[in-house]
């Protein structure tokens, strides 16, 4: 039954930026990760990726470093302390809003 109200951050809560935090928070902390390799493994586009990775960095959950290896520019993406904060917050209250599905029967 629901009896208190559970707030869950539409940052994090939208499906891609779910999947990019989920990616970065699994990493040991101060971990960066390439941006070509969230890009792939999440099959994103370059610019819907870029798009989200800037509403996450606006809201301090993620930061962006980009640096040149052997002349080539490569970008570094790794979920602040902030971040990290706010997706334990995000489980915890997707926790509570899952206790209130009641059991579910297998369909067969």
């Amino acid at each position: 039954m629901i009896n208190e109200p559970v707030d869950l951050d539409q940052i994090i809560h939208q499906p891609v930026r779910l999947q990019v935090m989920t990616l970065l928070v699994s990493q040991p902390d101060n971990a960066r990760v390439a941006y070509t390799f969230i890009q792939k493994t999440l099959d994103l586009t370059g610019g819907n990726l870029t798009m989200h990775l800037r509403k996450l960095r606006d809201s301090g959950y993620v930061a962006i470093a980009k640096e040149f290896r052997d002349e080539k520019p490569s970008t570094w993406v790794e979920a602040t302390a902030s971040g990290r904060r706010a997706f334990a917050s995000y489980l915890a209250n997707l926790e509570k809003v899952l206790k209130w599905v009641p059991p579910l029967k297998p369909e067969g």
